[in-house]
């Protein structure tokens, strides 16, 4: 199962932070550009589940897309989505 959340910063409509995690379970984190400069280059990391490395990240990043998901379902802001 995939799952892709993104959230929109609470003090402006520009900044949106993006959660995916792909068919592996690996989580891929991405701060993305305002809407008119979609283009730009978004930085991002990814956090792999098998590997040994990094497990608290792994499950706190687990409970962001948790909590993200559930704020898009409860509290709907402009630019939030959650696609599964």
């Amino acid at each position: 199962m995939t799952l892709l959340v993104e959230r929109s910063e609470d003090m402006s409509p520009d900044g949106r932070l993006s959660l995916f995690m792909d068919v592996d379970g690996d989580i891929h984190v991405k701060v993305l550009p305002p809407m008119e400069r979609k283009d730009d280059y978004a930085p991002s990391v990814e956090f792999v589940t098998h590997c040994a490395r990094s497990p608290r990240t792994i499950v706190a990043l687990q409970a962001l897309i948790e909590a993200m998901r559930l704020d898009n379902e409860e509290r709907p802001l402009t630019g939030s989505f959650t696609l599964e």
